[in-house]
């Protein structure tokens, strides 16, 4: 998926396409938006942008670019994997499953790519590394009962993931944002 957003963040910027589709004011939160905003001017956003005064439609007019939302979007995602390993639990992974000598021992984390941090996971999978879940849940359900609740999403890899969804669940199905929760497993 992050490999199919990066080679559309490419054509965009080739292309030159500069549009704002308006179904982001529907998947996005004013919080997220603002999160963007931040993002887009390394947090000195000029003074005449009023954050917390801001509307959606405001906050969205002033990113003007789907360019920006995809390209967010994409460092997230990568920062959120990246964040997660460091060279002890390479080394540590690798171990378990006696593949000292794998590739992945000795290279830089710096340099990995989309396909190195796709093998990693895999290889945290096959030795059972618990992996992170995150789900919808309604925000009556408390952390005790979040494990023999239904959630109103499936289970997904990245908080990110799961804040779409419940972005998603918000416009779609006519939810409040106080109605729902975002729950880790």
């Amino acid at each position: 998926m992050q490999c199919f957003m990066k080679m559309l963040q490419q054509r965009i910027e080739r292309d030159k396409v500069e549009t704002l589709s308006p179904v982001f004011g529907n998947i996005l939160s004013k919080e997220e938006l603002q999160q963007i905003l931040k993002w887009l001017y390394l947090d000195k956003v000029p003074e005449h942008y009023n954050l917390e005064t801001m509307d959606k439609q405001n906050l969205l007019e002033a990113i003007g670019d789907d360019i920006h939302i995809l390209s967010y979007s994409i460092e997230k995602w990568k920062k959120e994997l990246e964040e997660k390993i460091t060279p002890q639990k390479v080394y540590d992974v690798l171990y378990q499953l006696q593949l000292e000598t794998h590739y992945l021992m000795t290279k830089i984390l710096a340099n990995w790519d989309e396909y190195d941090h796709s093998n990693f996971k895999a290889l945290c999978r096959k030795a059972g590394t618990p992996q992170p879940l995150y789900a919808v849940f309604e925000s009556s359900v408390n952390e005790e009962n979040k494990y023999i609740s239904v959630p109103l999403s499936k289970y997904y890899a990245t908080e990110w993931e799961a804040v779409s969804k419940k972005s998603l669940l918000i416009s779609e199905e006519q939810f409040e944002e106080h109605q729902l929760q975002i729950l880790s497993l």
